[in-house]
């Protein structure tokens, strides 16, 4: 999910952090949210460092920072509860 919608060409495609996340809401299965929500947990839970979460987001394929304010940790954070909170 991070690779596919927080990539490179990012801003060619949406307008903002908020957008690429709508699009994947509305394009994921059930099952691929539950797995993105249970990858982020278990990412959060190996890293302790947001040095080492940084590496480790942009070897999954993140290729932007976080939104402004917000550390890697948080932003993930807040990702995952947005997934969660999807109908």
């Amino acid at each position: 999910m991070l690779g596919a919608y927080f990539h490179r060409d990012f801003s060619y495609v949406y307008d903002s952090y908020d957008e690429a996340l709508d699009e994947y809401l509305s394009a994921a299965a059930p099952e691929e949210r539950a797995q993105a929500i249970q990858e982020i947990g278990e990412l959060l839970a190996m890293v302790s460092s947001d040095e080492e979460l940084h590496t480790a987001t942009t070897a999954l394929g993140l290729d932007l920072l976080p939104p402004d304010g917000l550390s890697h940790r948080e932003w993930l954070q807040q990702i995952r509860r947005r997934i969660t909170a999807a109908p």
